[in-house]
């Protein structure tokens, strides 16, 4: 299962969001890579694009733990996250029904 985590904070709260991010939990075993990319986001500061690959059959543990992550961040003034299950191609595949 992949996750894509979509925050969003003001410029001047990079730092902190930073300090943040260096101070965070070890990540857990079952998520297996956890990929970040941020860009500017016009008037809403920064926008960050995380993609979380986790390990089948784990998905509720680490949907938990991601959530209890980001509950964190949000004392950060104007910090906002979503996240969104994702499919890879073989399953989005198996949707349209091609092998």
């Amino acid at each position: 299962m992949i996750f894509m985590l979509t925050a969003w904070y003001p410029y001047p709260k990079t730092k902190e969001v930073v300090e943040k991010t260096v101070s965070a939990s070890q990540l857990p075993d079952y998520i297996k890579k956890w990929q970040a990319f941020g860009t500017p986001d016009g008037n809403n500061g920064m926008k960050v694009y995380n993609l979380i690959m986790v390990e089948k059959d784990k998905t509720d543990e680490a949907l938990i733990f991601i959530s209890k992550l980001q509950s964190e961040f949000t004392v950060i003034d104007g910090y906002v996250w979503k996240i969104e299950p994702c499919m890879g191609v073989q399953d989005a595949l198996k949707v349209l029904e091609i092998d």
